[in-house]
């Protein structure tokens, strides 16, 4: 069963903006570094800096303080992908998932996909949520770039984002991190990499259909 997510402010006191946001930036930052198994309001409130009245206040468990920090910090508002050609596309969708994983809520997300299959009643329809977003992101840059003639009708989707976004997290995951910011800073570089692997791939294995001859 979840935990009780129930929180309100105080009776007559309206709430604190400034208290909101450092309680849910200590959150997401404690969230990533140590898990669901060792989070606390407590340990929240010496990290932001508050007291811990102000935090039992807002959120009388920790499961909805973590909802509401990862909702924060991982569900952006939406940004349709949509240059006008699938290279540009799928770079631009390169870009965004390598910003992710190197920022500051990079192992937070992580964090969320494995803990939901451990805690699916706590994070599984946020994790689900997170992903569908992406998911039809992806589907719909696969989609445009079939009805333009850029790869035939039988493109995979799933195939493509698999070896795009999969690639990606696998580099920063097997990176070693003496060498991260070395990785980071060559990141716009591998993105590029990638790009072009991924799309010489998919037109080769999903070549667009021939022109009818005039």
């Amino acid at each position: 069963m979840p935990e009780s997510s129930t929180g309100t402010a105080g009776p007559g006191r309206p709430r604190d903006a400034e208290v909101d946001r450092k309680a849910l930036q200590a959150a997401i930052e404690l969230y990533a570094e140590l898990g669901w198994a060792k989070f606390t309001l407590d340990a929240v409130a010496r990290r932001a800096g508050i007291g811990k009245a102000a935090i039992y206040r807002r959120w009388a468990a920790r499961d909805r303080l973590v909802s509401d920090a990862m909702k924060a910090a991982l569900l952006l508002p939406e940004a349709v992908i949509d240059t006008g050609t699938l290279r540009e596309d799928l770079r631009a969708l390169a870009r965004s998932t390598m910003d992710h994983y190197l920022g500051p809520y990079g192992l937070a997300g992580l964090r969320l996909h494995v803990e939901a299959r451990a805690h699916p009643t706590l994070f599984g329809e946020l994790a689900a949520g997170i992903r569908r977003t992406r998911v039809l992101e992806a589907r719909a840059i696969i989609r445009r770039a079939i009805a333009r003639g850029e790869l035939g009708e039988q493109a995979s989707p799933s195939l493509i984002l698999d070896t795009l976004v999969g690639g990606l997290l696998n580099h920063v995951l097997a990176t070693p991190e003496e060498l991260r910011p070395e990785m980071t800073a060559q990141s716009a570089r591998y993105v590029e990499d990638i790009t072009t692997f991924v799309l010489t791939a998919a037109v080769a294995i999903y070549p667009p259909p021939c022109p009818s001859p005039g």
